[in-house]
């Protein structure tokens, strides 16, 4: 028993000197480290655990179709049955027919490269677990809570009920 707890010790020694530097998987990923850390790790015979869908149609990503959303009452409560579904089953889906024009769409990846290739210490000044916080800047936001952590960066911006400021956000992503 007293290895486990010196490796959970340990564990939680590496998580939080991984989120005290605020830098995330990028400041990893620039510090050019030689290993990924254990913290992103399976733990040993997990993976074995795994088994391989049935067929490829379990790879099919859930696709919402947002045409005649607006027309009727029973169209939309269809598209909410299909998200929640689809957010229930797989967590992420793709929608078609939604009307943002690909300028914008693209306009959005760019700005979300840009801020996560802007320098670490701009990038630090938005590094937040405060959930009340209308940009946050974080790895992993269930950090401590999830074994293996993902190897990821994320940042997110609560736009509702009150979109914040244009100020209030990285210049990257205005």
């Amino acid at each position: 028993m007293a290895p486990n707890v010196a490796t959970e010790h340990d564990s939680y020694s590496e998580l939080k000197a991984f989120d005290e530097t605020k830098a995330g998987v990028k400041g990893l990923v620039d510090a050019q480290v030689t290993e990924v850390p254990h913290i992103f790790h399976d733990p040993v015979g997990t993976l074995e655990d795994k088994k391989p869908p049935a067929s490829a149609s379990d790879f099919a990503i859930p696709i919402i179709d947002f045409t005649g959303l607006c027309s009727d009452a029973a169209s939309r409560e269809c598209v909410v049955k299909k998200i929640k579904d689809a957010a229930e089953k797989w967590g992420f889906f793709q929608v078609i027919n939604h009307d943002v024009p690909l300028s914008v769409l693209e306009e959005i990846k760019d700005g979300v490269r840009r801020f996560h290739e802007e320098d670490v210490e701009v990038k630090k000044s938005y590094f937040s677990r405060e959930l009340s916080k209308r940009f946050l800047y974080y790895s992993n936001f269930n950090l401590y809570s999830s074994s293996p952590n993902n190897w990821r960066d994320s940042f997110a911006i609560y736009m509702d009920p009150n979109p914040p400021k244009p100020e209030d956000l990285p210049e990257a992503c205005r």
